[in-house]
């Protein structure tokens, strides 16, 4: 009995069980508490799980496991010598169509943080987002993973590989020239058979993309280059997806106007702050006849986001469309105009991210860029699917300008349009 126990204190001293580093993911945190977004979270940890639990020397855990290994923390001395207990924490907010992610990893031994990283994507570009905060968490946790254990070299000599003997260059090249003079002699003789009508020459068929079965499998050639053709039974499918396109890529929206509203200064009394308050929204109807009236493949909904899938089994993809889409050519930017009482311009407010219109001054008129219109519709495009991502929000805009009292006596008419990016130069810069 003492033999045993000795081999076995032996074994375990010669060959010590390999270190593990024990990740505990827990669901990222909505700061805000926003139910539009709050279907993220588990999404997030998921994404993180699906990067990392295939890496050698992890062990992901759960919330439970945390919890057990907090109440008594004498079982971190029974894991094996070397290892790390992680936790990584995740919390993400929203700001008009980005998501903010912020990712923290924590050593469980003495609550220190060790890494941290913080990751933005587009709101609507879900994948993307998994897949950014997926690689960052993978990143984080890089320098404490166990390093794989190195291959053991063998005492034995491998087998030989026969050594293929090198050709002459001379005697390939002169191949090469013999086989390309051979060809070129068989379709000479190919074409004086055809001008003297003993032979017809053989038309090219095109290569037929079927599935073979020989040996006991199945096979089938195809070409990547070749486009699908498009199928005439979704003709009228395809009629209906480009009258919605058509009102999706040009005029989605629905606006409104409100009431201006005027402040006075009570340390200046020369002086007013003027604020125009605007509404943007998707048209109702646009929602109601792609729910209604389009076949579509398929169809994702989760608060006040919407996504549609049509693909070509029951749509053709008007390419008229799919380069606007691509090209994103069908972007607008609203432009909103204050005039005075003989329809002159007071006041431009150009709606856009771009920093070149934020750049931008004026002496004519009162310039003012601002970014508080985000789109509220999103497509992506690819050779069998298209798909329609729609929000069914409100976005509360509010224009402020500071102006003399003089002025705002003059105000009696405001104007918003949407204009397209690549006309702003065009239409603003006669304004300005």
């Amino acid at each position: 009995m003492n033999k045993i126990l000795y081999l076995l204190l032996l074994t375990s001293l010669l060959y010590p069980k390999e270190p593990y580093a024990y990740v505990y993911l827990l669901p990222f945190d909505n700061i805000q508490n926003d139910p539009a977004v709050e279907w993220i979270a588990a999404g997030l940890s998921d994404m993180a799980r699906e990067e990392i639990k295939n890496v050698y020397g992890v062990r992901v855990k759960t919330k439970e496991d945390l919890e057990i290994i907090m109440n008594d923390r004498s079982l971190m001395l029974k894991q094996p010598r070397g290892s790390r207990n992680l936790l990584v924490l995740g919390k993400y907010n929203r700001q008009l169509d980005k998501v903010h992610v912020t990712i923290q990893v924590v050593d469980v031994a003495n609550w220190e943080e060790v890494a941290k990283s913080q990751v933005t994507e587009v709101y609507t570009q879900v994948p993307s987002l998994n897949k950014a905060v997926g690689s960052s968490v993978s990143n984080m946790l890089k320098p404490f993973l166990p390093s794989m254990p190195k291959e053991k070299i063998s005492p034995y000599p491998k087998y030989t590989e026969p050594v293929v003997k090198k050709r002459h260059p001379v005697s390939t090249q002169a191949e090469l020239v013999a086989s390309s003079l051979d060809q070129q002699i068989a379709e000479l003789e190919a074409s004086m058979e055809f001008l003297l009508g003993a032979n017809e020459r053989k038309k090219e068929k095109v290569k037929q993309e079927q599935s073979r079965f020989e040996s006991g499998e199945w096979s089938m050639d195809f070409d990547v280059d070749r486009k699908m053709d498009e199928n005439p039974e979704n003709a009228g499918n395809t009629q209906l997806l480009s009258s919605v396109l058509d009102q999706l890529l040009s005029n989605p929206y629905e606006v409104e106007l409100q009431r201006p509203e005027f402040e006075y200064h009570q340390d200046d009394e020369l002086y007013m702050t003027v604020r125009f308050p605007v509404v943007y929204r998707l048209k109702d109807k646009i929602l109601k006849d792609m729910l209604t009236g389009l076949p579509y493949t398929g169809l994702e909904q989760d608060g006040s986001l919407t996504v549609f899938y049509f693909d070509r089994t029951k749509f053709n993809f008007p390419s008229q469309h799919v380069d606007a889409i691509k090209s994103g050519s069908y972007r607008n930017v609203p432009i909103l105009r204050i005039f005075d009482n003989n329809r002159n311009t007071l006041i431009v407010v150009a709606d856009t991210p771009e920093e070149y219109w934020h750049s931008r001054n004026s002496s004519r008129v009162l310039y003012a860029p601002h970014h508080q219109f985000s789109p509220l519709i999103d497509f992506s495009v690819g050779g069998w699917s298209i798909q329609v991502a729609m929000e069914t929000v409100d976005i509360q805009a509010v224009y402020e300008f500071i102006l003399p009292v003089s002025e705002i006596e003059s105000l009696s008419n405001v104007s918003l349009k949407f204009v397209n990016e690549n006309d702003l130069r065009t239409f603003l810069d006669p304004i300005l």
